[in-house]
């Protein structure tokens, strides 16, 4: 690793896992630095930041709570009902992560392989013209959900000269997603959902060295 680089004090702790459950699940993985960079992006407010590549890292908002590496979260409606519950889909849909329970939900292991699964998944679900765009999709619709992401597809191919099998310049520009600003974000669900990709984008450089052979 070049010297020059300086990595998140507790990614030198975590990315020997983070490789480990990558080659277990995902051996075959196009550019696995995508996902230490998708784990800086979901957890690092500030490299030094202590939630930084942090299992322990948590995000609450009045109507949402995500934790970990992954920031899994499970969102309510203002009664108080679930919206939804990620944490409870995961754990039914992966056999890799059966009988991962809730008062467990820190481990560092199966937050890794959670994050792998997920990316794993909706990546043999895309259908891109180069791995590079293939990638931005699956991080788009990792972030914003893969229905978001069709949506997002099917605005492209209604606009002339939009290529749906392209994120960067295409398909990053079609959405119905809300510009309206979020309340406690200062962004708009279609700001975070375009700057995701390309944070990413910048983040995996620092760990391409680490995560991908020569």
């Amino acid at each position: 690793m070049d010297a020059a680089v300086v990595l998140p004090k507790l990614a030198l702790v975590y990315l020997p896992l983070l490789l480990q459950t990558q080659q277990q699940v995902w051996p075959d993985a196009p550019t696995p630095s995508a996902l230490a960079g998708q784990i800086e992006q979901e957890s690092c407010i500030t490299l030094k930041h202590p939630k930084c590549w942090n299992p322990e890292a948590e995000l609450k908002t009045d109507r949402e709570y995500g934790f970990g590496f992954p920031q899994i979260t499970r969102a309510t409606r203002p009664d108080g009902s679930v919206r939804f519950d990620k944490f409870a889909e995961l754990t039914a849909k992966y056999p890799s992560l059966k009988g991962w329970m809730w008062a467990d939900r820190f481990n560092p292991r199966m937050q890794m392989t959670a994050i792998v699964e997920m990316d794993h998944s909706i990546y043999s679900r895309v259908d891109a013209a180069t791995v590079r765009d293939r990638w931005a999709m699956t991080q788009s619709a990792y972030n914003g959900g893969e229905a978001g992401l069709a949506q997002d597809i099917w605005q492209c191919k209604l606009k002339p000269g939009c290529d749906p099998r392209r994120w960067f310049g295409h398909v990053e520009f079609t959405s119905n997603k809300s510009r309206t600003k979020w309340h406690g974000y200062g962004k708009s669900a279609f700001e975070i959902n375009r700057e995701y990709p390309r944070n990413i984008e910048q983040r995996r450089q620092k760990y391409i060295t680490y995560m991908e052979k020569p």
